[in-house]
């Protein structure tokens, strides 16, 4: 009787060590709906500007942003060590550094600081497909 479960036990182990937890980039890597900003503390939906607004982080490290009704695109790159995300635009070859403040399955918020030092928060949350 032992036998039996204590293969079973060592057989689950065994398995068990082959999974992984996903990655930030795996988290981060699918079609994010905007759903609202945070400045000083306090979260305001989406305005009828910003309602249709999401953005798009692909696995080629290449993006998708709608932002005020204009879509962009271009490369990003994640600095798991500093929690930054950086964009560049593909045709204004403009980049931008966001803070990943929060990302799992389904929610992602990530800061953007002004060179006056202020801070704003954007919220997603994860598009169903």
């Amino acid at each position: 009787m032992k036998k039996p479960f204590l293969s079973f036990v060592i057989l689950l182990l065994v398995t068990s060590s082959g999974w992984s937890q996903p990655t930030q980039k795996d988290l981060l890597t699918k079609k994010w709906q905007y759903i609202g900003i945070e400045e000083f503390g306090v979260v305001h939906p989406p305005d009828t500007i910003h309602k249709n607004d999401w953005l798009g982080l692909k696995e080629d490290g290449t993006y998708e942003w709608q932002q005020a009704g204009v879509t962009s695109s271009g490369t990003w790159k994640l600095n798991e060590a500093a929690k930054a995300i950086a964009f560049t635009d593909s045709k204004t070859k403009r980049s931008f550094s966001y803070n990943l403040k929060k990302v799992n399955a389904t929610d992602l918020t990530i800061e953007y600081q002004t060179p006056d030092l202020v801070r704003t928060r954007y919220r997603y949350t994860a598009v169903k497909e």
